[in-house]
């Protein structure tokens, strides 16, 4: 009997963005102290244009995924597409892809799907999505 897809909608996480300005803020003292003021107000400047650039471009959407024996695949709905129908526990309509966990933790879930690289924060999708990623990913003794 075929479980159901997990339904993953995915939003920014605002860890990333905060663990992004940490570097940041490293890099920036780091800077000043090697460079003086000048470099570290360029650094403050480009930092901050990559960290919302980045931001901006994380994944956004409705991912679900399914187990097909060994292998996982996912449908992927992009944040426009999602919104107009309203999906939270349909099934999702999109194309389908191959799935590739190399990266799974208690705080990140690393995926490729498809071609494009996917982290999961704890804050960008459903705690119990979240929890059901890592059960269909997990390989005692690995």
């Amino acid at each position: 009997m075929l479980k159901p897809p997990i339904i993953l909608p995915i939003v920014p996480s605002k860890y990333w963005l905060l663990a992004q300005c940490g570097l940041l803020i490293g890099v920036v003292v780091l800077s000043y102290w090697v460079g003086g003021k000048l470099a570290a107000g360029a650094m403050v400047v480009l930092g901050a244009a990559f960290g919302w650039r980045g931001y901006l471009r994380q994944p956004k959407g409705v991912l679900s995924l399914t187990s097909m024996g060994s292998h996982f695949q996912g449908r992927w709905l992009r944040d426009s597409q999602s919104a107009e129908a309203g999906l939270t526990q349909h099934e999702v309509q999109g194309e389908a892809h191959q799935v590739h966990c190399d990266y799974l933790g208690p705080w990140l879930i690393g995926l490729y799907v498809g071609k494009q690289r996917v982290w999961l924060w704890p804050d960008s999708a459903p705690q119990k999505s979240l929890r059901e990623t890592r059960k269909l990913f997990h390989r005692p003794g690995r």
